[in-house]
C-alpha cells in the first residue's frame, strides 16, 4: 500500500491586491507618458517635416539596392542582438496592444528622430559651409547622425528604460553580448539617416521602426495599452 501523500498540482501564485494595484498604476503611468511623447513628437514632426511626410520617396530608396541591403542587414543585426539579451519574464503576448504600440511608436518616434536629424543636417551644413563649402552637404549628414545618436541614446536611457519593465538580461553571457549592441544601434541609425539624406524617405524608416517595435513587444511584452 502506498502511504505517501498524494502530490498536489502547484497552485497558481495569486498576487495581493496591493501588488496588482501598483502594477496597474505603473502601467497607466507608462501609457500616459508614452501617449504624451507621441503627441508632442507628432505635432512638432508634422510642422517641421511636412515636405518629407507628404512625399512618397520609398521608390527612390528601393532604387538603391546597396542601401536596401544595408537597411536589412543593420536591422537583422540589431534584432538578433536584442533577442539574445531581452526577456519578458513570463508576461503573456497580446497581438492587439502589440500592433497598436508598434504602429503608434513607429510613426511618432520616427518623426522625432527625423526632426532631430534634420536639425543637425541644417546646422552642420551651415557650419561646415562657412569654412569648407564643398564639404557642407557631407558635414550636415555627419552632424545629423551625431544628433540622432545622442537623442536616441538619451530618449532610451531617460525615458524608455523607465516606462518599460526591466527587460535586459544581466547574466554574464548577456552582458558580454550587450557590449556590442551600441555598435549595432549606430549602424541602424546610419542606415536610417542615409534614407533621410539621400532620398528624404521617411516612410521606409517608419516601416523599419515598426518592425523594431514589434520585436520589442515580442521579447519584452510590457503590460501597456490593454496588454496588462
Amino acid at each position: 500500500m502506498n502511504l505517501e501523500p498524494p502530490v498536489e498540482a502547484p497552485l497558481k501564485r495569486q498576487l495581493s491586491p496591493a501588488v496588482v494595484a501598483r502594477q496597474q498604476a505603473s502601467s497607466q503611468h507608462a501609457e500616459v507618458a508614452i501617449t504624451r511623447y507621441w503627441l508632442i513628437a507628432t505635432a512638432i514632426g508634422v510642422i517641421g517635416l511636412w515636405d518629407w511626410i507628404s512625399a512618397w520617396n520609398v521608390p527612390a530608396t528601393l532604387q538603391r539596392p546597396w542601401l536596401v541591403l544595408y537597411l536589412l542587414g543593420s536591422f537583422a543585426l540589431s534584432q538578433i542582438l536584442y533577442a539574445l539579451v531581452a526577456r519578458h519574464d513570463g508576461r503573456p503576448f497580446f497581438p492587439g496592444p502589440a500592433a497598436f504600440f508598434a504602429v503608434g511608436n513607429g510613426i511618432a518616434e520616427t518623426l522625432a528622430f527625423a526632426l532631430v536629424y534634420r536639425f543637425g543636417e541644417v546646422l552642420g551644413t551651415w557650419l561646415v559651409g562657412l569654412v569648407a563649402p564643398s564639404s557642407a552637404a557631407l558635414g550636415g549628414f555627419v552632424v545629423g547622425i551625431a544628433l540622432f545618436v545622442v537623442y536616441g541614446g538619451l530618449i532610451h536611457a531617460r525615458f524608455w528604460l523607465h516606462v518599460l519593465p526591466p527587460h535586459l538580461d544581466d547574466s554574464p553571457r548577456a552582458r558580454a553580448i550587450r557590449r556590442f549592441r551600441p555598435f549595432a544601434e549606430v549602424a541602424l541609425v546610419v542606415g536610417w539617416s542615409l534614407c533621410f539624406w539621400l532620398t528624404r524617405d521617411i516612410w521606409l524608416v517608419v516601416f523599419f521602426h515598426i518592425l523594431v517595435d514589434i520585436g520589442l513587444m515580442l521579447k519584452v511584452r510590457p503590460p501597456i495599452f490593454g496588454a496588462g
